[in-house]
């Protein structure tokens, strides 16, 4: 798949349009009644059915976790913007469990619990990576899982935070945009710059599709500075220069992992403009 998805939606709808408008029109009186006769129940269906296809490629170019699975898309946003990976990876069933927690203290919980679904999903999504850029972080991510498998957690949490950094360094510079005026790496440019999305207002669903896997990216790109406490949940920052107790922890390994596997699978599935520096 490329990263032309408004462009492919905009086709696939377009073409289902104009039959749904002629199906209804043939199928339906002028004049609504609260209790529909049998006879327009069943032009409704056959008004709608045309649409289906639409409806599977719209659910087709969505990540392969998410597809089939009728997820609350508009929770999912808020999880992901708390620094939640849930593009590409984890599985649906964890996604489930992890809306429906109460607070990030129980979702941290619960991505230990499930971390031998998570590991197993991380390892089926790098199988699937076919970009050449990406054979070597790829690999990386590879001895992550087989750290986290062994109980290594904290070599595992750093290294994969640093595969991530390489990559969304690697998005930047391959996305001029993302750079500063004078064509130089900035945290705070990068924030500015990657896709976003605003549940508030009228956005597409292509612009969600876009933002899915930078999502988490403001909340663990969040800098702290003494005397402000060391973040609990996974932070690039902290993971770089907090190395202790408070940060290292099993979920956030996991968290790490999410995230590296999360936009290697995306820079692959959508062909995105990459220069690593590596």
């Amino acid at each position: 798949m490329t990263n032309d998805f408004d462009a492919q939606l905009s086709r696939t709808l377009s073409a289902a349009t104009e039959n749904i408008r002629r199906a209804v029109a043939a199928s339906f009186t002028p004049a609504w009644k609260i209790q529909l006769a049998p006879h327009l129940l069943e032009g409704l269906a056959q008004a709608i059915a045309p649409l289906q296809p639409t409806l599977d490629r719209l659910d087709s170019m969505m990540p392969e976790n998410w597809q089939g699975q009728r997820l609350p898309y508009k929770d999912m946003i808020l999880l992901m913007q708390e620094g939640v990976p849930l593009a590409w990876v984890p599985p649906a069933g964890v996604i489930r469990q992890l809306l429906a927690a109460e607070d990030a203290t129980e979702r941290a919980e619960i991505i230990d619990d499930c971390r031998p679904e998570i590991l197993d999903a991380c390892t089926e999504t790098l199988e699937t990576v076919t970009d050449i850029r990406l054979t070597t972080q790829t690999a990386l991510l590879a001895e992550c899982v087989q750290m986290t498998e062994r109980g290594m957690f904290n070599g595992a949490q750093a290294l994969a935070a640093n595969v991530w950094d390489t990559l969304f360094r690697g998005l930047a510079f391959g996305n001029s945009a993302w750079l500063t005026e004078k064509g130089w790496w900035s945290y705070k440019r990068i924030q500015e710059r990657i896709p976003s999305f605003d549940v508030g207002k009228d956005s597409t669903i292509g612009q969600f599709r876009k933002a899915a896997v930078f999502l988490p990216f403001p909340a663990t790109l969040e800098e702290f500075r003494r005397p402000q406490p060391v973040p609990h949940a996974f932070n690039r920052h902290a993971t770089a220069h907090a190395t202790g107790a408070v940060q290292y922890s099993a979920a956030n390994a996991m968290t790490a992992l999410m995230l590296a596997s999360s936009v290697l699978r995306e820079i692959d599935d959508q062909e995105y403009s990459l220069e690593f520096h590596a």
